[in-house]
């Protein structure tokens, strides 16, 4: 392998499906007991991967430990492709093109790279996605659910505040009730509580202005800058509404970008797990 891949980031966050310590409904775990294990059951978890099916399409699939905290995913999905002979029949051949990503699998830090490569798969959430549903069941009985989210620069969002000033009329915060200290220490305690205490797995504020006037957004505003920072760290997306323009604007579609080369693809656990650190600082 030559040169060097495109992978995206992501942060995944799994979460007690009911927070009630009163209850034993997963193998007789409490939900204190269930989050001390959940990178165990989630390591079990991605064993289901190889039956999936994306879009009635085939897919290979080989989940390997490369080490204790450190798994990789090659994909494969069928592609047929059609090729005119020299006889100007068509013909169907066989097209399996390939991806690898790559999880990191540590309490604090969970993170899905996937190779972004639109001849197997149009775009990297779909990859995400199958993760998702791969392991949901299995995780679903032992009281647990999955969440991932794509890693952005909390810098494309100042941006486009910046850029469309005095005309932002609403932002949406849609975030992962926070269950990972090291990338919530950013969130207010009221918010940090709020899910916790409700029951709930995700979040949403949105805060919108009177249609003649616009927001006032500002990185002095910790609750804001708190969001925003949580998020960015695949905690969530951000929506935008820009007066004057119909579309609106998703933090996630910004996911961060890691390029790693033949050789770090190939690396031993501990080189992937330095390198991934290392992108993701």
């Amino acid at each position: 392998m030559n040169g060097y891949t495109t992978f995206r980031a992501y942060r995944y966050q799994l979460l007690p499906l009911d927070r009630n310590e009163t209850k034993d409904m997963y193998n007789e775990l409490t939900a204190a007991e269930i989050i001390n294990r959940k990178n165990e059951f989630f390591a079990e978890s991605l064993n289901l991967l190889p039956r999936v099916r994306h879009r009635k399409s085939e897919i290979l699939i080989d989940v390997k430990s490369l080490g204790k905290d450190v798994f990789s995913i090659h994909l494969a999905p069928s592609r047929p492709l059609t090729r005119e002979t020299s006889q100007s029949n068509l013909e169907k051949v066989e097209n399996w093109p390939h991806i690898t990503a790559f999880i990191l699998n540590k309490p604090n830090e969970q993170y899905l790279l996937i190779q972004d490569r639109v001849a197997a798969f149009a775009n990297t959430d779909a990859v995400s996605n199958l993760v998702k549903v791969g392991t949901r069941h299995a995780l679903e009985k032992l009281g647990l659910s999955l969440h991932i989210e794509p890693l952005f620069e909390s810098a494309y969002f100042w941006d486009l505040i910046e850029e469309y000033r005095n005309r932002v009329v609403m932002v949406e915060f849609e975030f992962i009730t926070p269950n990972m200290s090291n990338i919530s220490r950013t969130l207010s305690e009221s918010l940090k509580s709020l899910g916790k205490d409700t029951n709930a797995v995700r979040e949403d504020l949105a805060i919108t202005s009177d249609p003649a006037v616009s927001l006032d957004i500002s990185p002095s505003n910790e609750t804001i800058q708190g969001l925003v920072e949580y998020t960015s760290e695949g905690g969530g997306d951000i929506t935008v509404k820009v007066k004057g323009i119909r579309k609106r604007f998703h933090t996630s579609k910004s996911s961060r970008e890691v390029n790693l080369s033949g050789l770090e693809i190939t690396a031993s656990p501990e080189q992937i797990i330095a390198v991934i650190r290392e992108a993701l600082r």
